[in-house]
């Protein structure tokens, strides 16, 4: 049986709070120590796409266990537990804008978050405003594969972009010219193989702010 989106978010909630007791704490809790010890269960039966974001910091808390020295076993599980929470917390985010998720879903989620003119939405897409308006319709066709690739990756970098940004600042985002890409983004998406990059790039401007 793999685990579901619902149980994930069940999973960040304790998290959560398995972080704020830690905070209070000059020890690691036993209930903390139960937690760690039920990651390998819970991504055990995760798809393993996604369970591959979660291991590095599963496996160092179960590493920062060992520790002898209670000061250092209760900082390393600290940091392991937030490294942990915050790959978590993305992966959650992201889950309505995954594979398993209907495109135009996507589309009208992602359109409603950057709450910009639907040119503007339309450009970012790279199509025409009337295609656009046919893809929200009620009776609209699905987006082709390469259409269907592109909005789903910029929903997912939209998604994580609204934590650091307005909506419109969001999409100015696409067309700036990024550090560590070396070109505005929008230029990446013309080329799937670039789409980890992007995603990439989002993904650190959120933990920049978090």
């Amino acid at each position: 049986m793999t685990t579901t989106g619902v149980e994930l978010g069940d999973l960040l909630a304790d998290v959560n709070d398995a972080t704020k007791l830690l905070q209070r704490s000059k020890t690691v809790p036993q209930q903390v120590i139960g937690l760690i010890d039920s990651f390998e269960t819970v991504l055990g039966a995760t798809d393993p796409y996604l369970a591959a974001a979660l291991w590095p910091a599963a496996l160092r808390a179960q590493k920062a266990l060992r520790h002898d020295n209670i000061e250092q076993q209760r900082r390393d599980v600290r940091i392991a537990l937030e490294q942990f929470r915050q790959a978590l917390r993305d992966v959650v985010d992201n889950q309505p804008y995954s594979e398993d998720a209907a495109i135009r879903d996507v589309l009208a989620r992602t359109v409603e978050t950057v709450s910009v003119p639907q040119k503007t939405v339309a450009e970012l897409l790279g199509v025409s405003v009337r295609q656009l308006q046919r893809w929200l319709g009620a009776d609209g066709p699905d987006p082709a594969a390469d259409d269907a690739a592109r909005i789903r990756v910029v929903g997912q970098v939209v998604n994580q972009l609204r934590h650091s940004f307005t909506g419109p600042g969001t999409v100015a985002w696409f067309y700036r010219r990024h550090p560590v890409l070396k070109k505005p983004p929008i230029e990446l998406l013309d080329d799937p193989l670039r789409y980890p990059q992007l995603l990439g790039a989002a993904t650190a401007a959120r933990a920049m702010t978090a």
